[in-house]
């Protein structure tokens, strides 16, 4: 009940936005959520891959919404594919069971609750990019083993795929917010002409 009452509050929260399931309702029985077709985790295990302009919408999409998460002052915790649903052909967050409610007064950027902070967000936002890139699953958490930050070798090559680049960056640690991770995807695909006009 705990964790339904705290998923409610981060729905409040975040209100509409493109890039999350829509809310219909909630009630202390549980919260009614538009129906999708599938999740991410699945989508890309069972379909072809396609063109690079659906990754480009798909990775642009997933970091504009993470952006308005941490603009509200919350912290998803459990980034994943199998929390990220395809409705009508676009990605939707989707489960903010575990996700911490900062309050409203906090600088994200320097936010830590208890070893969850902007980094490790961006880090498994760095996943999320890579396997929509590679079209791959790749199933990923870390820190559930208390040995902190993965080693650097222990992530695949990025050289030659979509925002590789920006990828590896979030890897590394190297990005204070997920503002910075947009500006940089939303500036190299335009410069590449791969991202259309909003």
């Amino acid at each position: 009940m705990e964790d339904l009452e705290n998923e409610i509050q981060v729905f409040k929260r975040l209100g509409c936005h493109k890039g999350i399931i829509h809310c219909y309702k909630t009630s202390q029985y549980g919260i009614e959520l538009a129906r999708a077709q599938e999740d991410l985790e699945s989508y890309l295990g069972n379909s072809p891959e396609p063109e690079d302009s659906l990754k480009v919408n798909w990775m642009s999409s997933v970091v504009d919404t993470l952006s308005h998460v941490h603009s509200r002052k919350v912290f998803v915790d459990d980034i994943a594919l199998r929390n990220i649903l395809i409705l009508d052909g676009q990605v939707q967050l989707a489960d903010f069971g575990q996700s911490v409610l900062l309050p409203l007064d906090t600088d994200v950027a320097s936010a830590d609750d208890k070893g969850l902070n902007v980094q490790v967000e961006i880090l498994h936002l760095g996943w999320v990019l890579y396997s929509i890139a590679s079209w791959k699953v790749y199933k990923y958490y870390f820190f559930d083993d208390g040995l902190g930050w993965p080693e650097l070798d222990s992530f695949p090559h990025t050289d030659d795929v979509l925002c590789g680049g920006i990828i590896a960056k979030c890897w590394r640690g190297e990005y204070t917010s997920v503002d910075h991770v947009k500006e940089e995807v939303h500036s190299l695909l335009a410069s590449q002409g791969k991202l259309s006009k909003r």
